[in-house]
């Protein structure tokens, strides 16, 4: 509930105002008795006389109007006009100060006469929302001046726009100035208040609007933005001129052009707002808008340049017909915005927009004498203005609170991110670390095998070479020709025999050559790529015969700066990869290819291609990360392709891949050649 409770004010808020106007303008029931009402039926004679404010002079022949009641609605059109009523003081106000108050005079100027003793004029300046909201004013009357008997009131009328209907409204009253006073002053401190309160609220909208644009939004929000920043700076300078911000009487035909102007802004601002707020874009519909308020606010100004007063008032009536259609609309749009019930702050524009419509009926039938009413469009429109501020400054409020929010939770998920990858770096430093020191454990183990080998494979190369020499020979000195046989026979297994033992002996150094690297610290030689592949293929080949027919294209390359063990740990990586990747005993099929050769711009190339089952696309951008592997468990660590790339790039070269699933792979070590 408590969470609501701003939503609910802000809901609230229009509908207040306007009842709070509301109850300034009706006369409270305790004052009744002290108070004379003056409206109802009143003599009238268009044009102006002498002596037509003095109770003596005979207006019987002269015509009636009603108030409240619409000048030109009567039948009257002069610009001047006198009225005059008679009455009877009650005994309850004899003998008091007295006040004397008219409200709701729109654009005409009066003077006032009691028993032909002049008692005030109105205000000729322009300050409240004159004959919108308030338009009352007040004068002492001297009781003296009054008589028990009979005593007229004289009211001398004169248009400043020919053509405009408005006289006054109900509060046509004279009565004890103890009990009128009270309701004269809340009814303008209410008006001063609000007036005020909404200038100050403005002029801080505008500040905060424009601290918030200079951020960075999307094109629908900044969009949004600037309608919001239309309509409030037009309802502010509605209400300044309203309000006498702006230094205009009303007696100068520019006050009403520049009224109309800022009301054409106002309704052209509140639908670019509409549609952007409840649709997120602008019509077809919206941008005709656009255009009939331009051409409103063009016509106006040449009707007024050009024309009689009396066209703009033609013009503003057909104008006020447009804004009470585009209420409408605008009504239609927030209604199937509010059902959707997307957002909490629908239901405060929404407000807003209700407000506006029953305001705007209640003029439209305030002006056609079905009833008598404050005239509230102005404050509703003023109350949107302020409505629709709020709804800005509360969302880049919102946003901001959820951008801090996001910041801190990233902040905190950065520092566990940190924290795992800490931990999850040392693990891989202690895997590194382990793998290290199996390495060279096993290159200790190849190198003592390796010792351990050589020396009984020392004699016994030795003898099989002495048998391979002595038998062949002692066969030729042998007469016997079966013996001769035999011991040639026997010489040619002791030849075999030795071929044997050499190979041995070849495939024990290459063991102890690529158990002595391992590390990045060996010293950098001359290389040959094509003797390096032939090594690294015979160790691998009692496991690549049973998988695959073996291709050899070992082409004449450049020798590269590098070490000879470390580029051997590469390739027999590579041979044993690709030999893993196709299955044992299919060699009719499956091919391996080992090639070197020299690329184009004289860079040595090493590839090892097979037609095994392929990397899919997903796995190879992770080929060379620590740890990642494809083997089932216990098969594999992931080391062997990170270590191979770490030694590629240290020589300054590159691993490249190509792979299709089913299909095979080819891996290409590309080295830079040894400036000799």
């Amino acid at each position: 509930m408590a969470r609501r409770l701003p939503l609910l004010l802000a809901v609230a808020a229009p509908f207040l105002v306007c009842w709070l106007f509301i109850d300034a303008y009706v006369l409270p029931a305790h004052a009744e008795p002290y108070v004379l009402r003056l409206n109802g039926t009143w003599k009238l004679q268009e044009g102006d006389g002498v002596g037509w404010a003095e109770p003596e002079y005979d207006d019987s022949g002269w015509g009636e109007i009603r108030f409240p009641g619409g000048y030109s609605a009567q039948g009257y059109r002069a610009s001047q006009a006198w009225a005059r009523k008679r009455f009877e003081l009650p005994p309850l106000l004899r003998d008091k100060p007295l006040l004397l108050t008219l409200g709701g005079m729109r654009t005409s100027r009066v003077t006032l006469f009691v028993n032909g003793h002049e008692v005030g004029r109105t205000d000729e300046s322009f300050r409240g929302l004159k004959g919108e909201v308030d338009g009352l004013e007040a004068w002492r009357v001297d009781s003296r001046e009054l008589r028990p008997g009979s005593n007229v009131l004289a009211l001398r009328f004169e248009w400043m726009l020919p053509g405009s209907d408005g006289v006054v409204d109900a509060r046509m009253l004279l009565g004890a100035q103890e009990r009128l006073t009270p309701y004269y002053l809340r009814a303008s401190d209410i008006r001063q208040f609000f007036q005020n309160g909404a200038l100050a609220l403005f002029a801080f909208m505008l500040l905060l609007l424009g601290m918030f644009m200079s951020r960075e939004a999307d094109p629908s929000r900044r969009a949004l933005q600037r309608s919001t920043v239309f309509v409030v700076t037009w309802a502010a300078l509605y209400l300044g001129t309203r309000t006498g911000l702006l230094p205009l009487r009303q007696s100068s035909p520019l006050t009403f052009t520049v009224l109309i102007l800022t009301v054409g802004g106002l309704v052209w601002a509140m639908m670019e707002f509409s549609q952007h707020y409840c649709l997120g874009h602008i019509t077809r519909g919206g941008k005709v808008h656009r255009a009939v308020c331009g051409v409103f606010a063009a016509t106006l100004l040449a009707v007024h340049g050009l024309g009689p007063l009396g066209g703009a008032v033609v013009l503003y009536r057909l104008f006020a017909l447009y804004i009470f259609g585009t209420v409408l609309y605008v009504t239609g749009l927030t209604m199937a915005t509010l059902l959707r019930r997307k957002r909490p702050s629908d239901a405060v524009f929404a407000a807003a927009v209700f407000c506006m419509l029953g305001a705007g009926v209640v003029d439209l039938l305030t002006d056609l004498y079905v009833f008598q009413a404050p005239r509230l469009f102005s404050v509703a429109m003023i109350n949107l203005g302020l409505c629709v501020g709020v709804l800005l400054i509360a969302d880049f409020i919102q946003l901001s609170y959820v951008n801090e929010t996001l910041s801190a939770s990233l902040t905190r998920t950065n520092a566990e991110l940190a924290v795992a990858l800490a931990r999850a770096e040392d693990a891989a430093r202690l895997k590194s670390a382990l793998l290290t020191e199996r390495l060279a454990s096993v290159g200790t183990l190849a190198t003592g095998v390796a010792h351990e080998i050589n020396n009984p494979m020392a004699y016994v190369t030795a003898n099989l070479a002495f048998l391979a020499k002595e038998l062949p020979e002692l066969a030729r000195s042998e007469g016997n020709g079966g013996a001769k046989e035999e011991l040639a026979e026997l010489g040619q297994v002791a030849a075999e025999s030795l071929e044997g033992a050499r190979r041995v002996n070849q495939i024990v150094k290459e063991l102890r050559l690529f158990a002595r690297g391992g590390g990045g610290d060996e010293r950098l030689e001359a290389v040959d790529v094509r003797a390096v592949a032939k090594r690294s293929l015979n160790l691998a080949l009692h496991e690549l015969e049973p998988r695959a027919r073996i291709i050899e294209e070992l082409e004449e390359v450049p020798r590269v700066l590098g070490s000879e063990s470390q580029l051997g740990q590469v390739c027999l990586n590579l041979l044993l990869n690709a030999g893993q990747a196709m299955t044992t005993g299919d060699t009719g099929r499956n091919e391996l290819l080992l090639r070197t050769r020299r690329r184009e711009d004289g860079w040595v190339m090493l590839e090892v291609a097979d037609t095994g089952c392929g990397i899919p696309p997903e796995d190879q951008r992770r080929l060379f990360d620590p740890f990642f592997t494809t083997k089932p468990a216990g098969e594999g660590m992931g080391m062997g392709l990170s270590i191979c790339h770490g030694i590629v790039k240290r020589l300054g070269g590159e691993i490249q891949v190509e792979s299709e699933v089913g299909k095979g792979s080819v891996f290409r070590v590309v080295l830079p050649p040894h400036a000799a």
